[in-house]
């Protein structure tokens, strides 16, 4: 592991241009048909289509690096602390699900049931599982290509289950309602996806007795700094069309308390860096 200078940041991601203008790049509003066209048409259609033609069984992270494409020993750019750092993907993403567990690791080791939001076709509850054994697993996702994968990966797994879901349709949070409490609720990168995040805290609402933490592993615009960096992660996220409210609208509801915020934890992005807010209902 070694530390990347700002300066070489071009060397390693052509987004530093993007960002001065000097490469082109089309902005697009981040509305439900942009998500569908770029996760359900694009990425897990192919991921699908992988493993329908491998026509064995397949685990979930051999979907995973397929999924990624790249060799498992390239060395990429990646956030932690404030800095940028040049890491193996492997040990990357060995970071990133370390960093899951041990942010949520007690409150599961108290909860039933673990339920991801924008779960994909649910690698990380399936990496989550190994350490917790004893627990329920939920995922909800909006691509139905990546519900069809779970289906696939987890139709011998009785304790994982993804279903169809919507951030911006109500009833499709109803699956709550059949899990068993106390429920630990989590997001990594999918709040993200969303430029306003009010829908999803005023649906929770209806299970406030049932869940008892939510914790979002997502970049949180307001946490950005003033640095040459940070800037250039704001613009990042302004031009991508990335959520900028979730810690505000947590902020002004009153049935919500923060008990923990961290800015910058460890993510795969270094424009895109993944923070923690962790909350619970008053």
């Amino acid at each position: 592991m070694k530390r990347v200078n700002l300066a070489d940041l071009p060397l390693w991601s052509e987004w530093p241009a993007r960002l001065l203008g000097l490469s082109p790049f089309v902005s697009l509003s981040r509305t439900i048909e942009k998500i569908d066209q770029e996760y359900d048409k694009d990425k897990y259609a192919r991921c699908l289509d992988y493993c329908v033609r491998v026509g064995q069984e397949l685990t979930p992270e051999q979907v995973k690096q397929f999924e990624f494409g790249l060799d498992p020993s390239q060395e990429i750019c990646v956030s932690s602390s404030g800095e940028i750092l040049c890491v193996s993907l492997r040990e990357a993403r060995t970071r990133y699900y370390q960093f899951l567990r041990d942010t949520m690791c007690a409150q599961i080791e108290g909860c039933k049931t673990v339920v991801e939001l924008g779960a994909g076709y649910g690698y990380n509850l399936w990496m989550l599982k190994k350490y917790s054994n004893d627990k329920s697993f939920w995922g909800a996702e909006y691509s139905d290509n990546a519900v069809r994968i779970a289906q696939r990966l987890y139709r011998d797994d009785s304790q994982i289950s993804v279903v169809n879901f919507n951030f911006y349709d109500p009833e499709t949070y109803g699956f709550l309602d059949k899990i068993t409490p106390p429920i630990i609720v989590f997001t990594s990168h999918a709040i993200e996806q969303l430029p306003h995040s009010a829908v999803v805290l005023d649906n929770l609402i209806r299970w406030r007795e049932k869940i008892e933490a939510v914790f979002h592993f997502e970049p949180v615009y307001e946490l950005l700094d003033e640095t040459l960096l940070g800037l250039m992660r704001r613009r990042y996220t302004q031009i991508n069309d990335y959520n900028r409210d979730l810690l505000s609208e947590l902020q002004k509801r009153s049935w919500i308390r923060i008990k923990e915020q961290h800015a910058d934890g460890f993510g795969l992005n270094p424009l895109n860096p993944t923070s923690v807010i962790c909350w619970e209902f008053t």
